[in-house]
């Protein structure tokens, strides 16, 4: 596979995002990846806990080491984002759909979610992108706080069988592919693909954190997502949310 270069592979962690860092900070190779069965303090974009029961999700971690410019570090957040709903779109149909920054949506429930992280070091940007993919789950396995919220690939595909091995293997080949595209000056490609998954970054109407309306018009070269408000062009980048105002 080729973006994988090494694979640790852990019974139980904490984040798999933080494990990824730290073997970064070490100096692992690009394509380092984690892999947990279990996180007991896995967390999603502004720190928000991500459900990680045992033997039943996909929770893992890459690491990049990209060499373009500051600007454009954004469009790898673009790039994973692509890569995982192709990938899922692949095992469960194209019903999986982006929601602005960083998720995966099933009929408005979560499927997963994509955590970037970045840290610049002597060496240069260490980016490391973590994955949450809820994959063996039935509705039971997600209690009364995620009821309605949540579902899964083996639900999605109405109980057909999928192993997690199969869903990381087609994941990270996936995100692998899209990458390449990126690299070899295919952001235009990699940029339509991210609209076409994601219904929402055209033409909808949406609140910026700041509190201000306006409608999105599609990504910036940068990566980010325009929104046109009354004020001007707004840019809300991969770490920042919008929210969809209902017509």
């Amino acid at each position: 596979m080729g973006l994988v270069r090494r694979i640790v592979v852990l019974d139980t962690t904490g984040s798999t995002n933080d494990d990824a860092r730290r073997l970064a900070a070490e100096g692992a190779p690009e394509g380092t990846v984690v892999v947990a069965e279990r996180q007991t303090a896995g967390r999603g974009r502004l720190g928000r806990a991500w459900e990680s029961p045992e033997r039943l999700g996909l929770y893992l971690s890459v690491v990049l080491r990209p060499p373009d410019p500051p600007e454009r570090l954004g469009r790898y957040a673009i790039a994973a984002a692509v890569g995982v709903c192709a990938a899922c779109r692949e095992l469960a149909g194209d019903a999986v759909v982006l929601k602005w920054p960083n998720d995966l949506l099933v009929g408005g429930r979560k499927l997963g979610g994509i955590l970037s992280e970045l840290r610049h070091g002597e060496s240069g940007a260490d980016l490391v992108v973590g994955i949450g993919l809820n994959v063996e789950h039935t509705a039971e396995d997600f209690g009364d706080a995620l009821d309605g919220r949540a579902t899964s690939l083996a639900i999605v595909r109405n109980g057909g069988p999928i192993g997690r091995e199969d869903a990381a293997v087609a994941v990270l080949r996936s995100f692998g592919d899209v990458l390449a595209r990126l690299r070899a000056g295919a952001w235009p490609e990699v940029a339509e693909r991210f609209l076409r998954y994601a219904p929402h970054a055209t033409g909808r109407r949406v609140r910026l954190a700041s509190g201000e309306v306006g409608v999105t018009s599609g990504l910036d070269e940068s990566g980010a997502l325009r929104v046109d408000t009354a004020g001007g062009r707004m840019l809300a980048h991969a770490s920042e949310s919008v929210t969809l105002i209902e017509e």
